[in-house]
């Protein structure tokens, strides 16, 4: 082996140790994201200071989460208890089942993507301002449609 094989082998080992693709949790707080499932969109909001989430589905929720590097974990959910839609209501209940389970998540190009231990995902799609949070331009200007209302039609 020639030394400009070797020191080009070294350089390529170097670089990839470098590039372990960890996520920056610090890029969650403050970050609203809506995923939308039959029935129902679902809204998370990062809590800008501290370690919470809260949003939506057909009730509100709020809970705590823990994240280093790629791994994440929810806890401590609580909800309100109003009833709705039968569809909405089961997508609200299979999204409180998952979120315990949640061990990994991705972040990049404006998605998140939770990843359950089993492998199963949600994907949401990071938006400034949550549906029906919008402030209108024009006083008479139509309310947004959100995606699973555009579904509906």
């Amino acid at each position: 082996m020639n030394l400009k094989s070797f020191i080009a082998g070294a350089c390529v080992l170097a670089l990839a140790a470098c590039g372990d693709n960890a996520q920056n949790p610090e890029l969650l707080k403050g970050a609203n994201f809506v995923s939308a499932q039959p029935g129902a969109d679902i809204t998370l909001t990062f809590d800008p200071n501290e370690m919470r989430v809260y949003g939506r589905v057909v009730n509100l929720y709020n809970g705590g989460y823990t994240a280093d590097g790629n791994n994440i974990k929810f806890e401590g959910f609580a909800s309100t208890m109003m009833m709705g839609e039968p569809q909405a209501m089961e997508a609200e209940q299979e999204y409180f089942q998952f979120m315990p389970t949640v061990e990994k998540y991705e972040l990049g190009d404006g998605k998140l993507t939770l990843i359950s231990g089993d492998g199963k995902e949600i994907v949401f799609t990071q938006v400034e301002e949550l549906p029906g949070e919008e402030a209108p331009a024009n006083a008479d200007a139509p309310a947004a449609e959100t995606p699973a209302a555009a579904d509906a039609k």
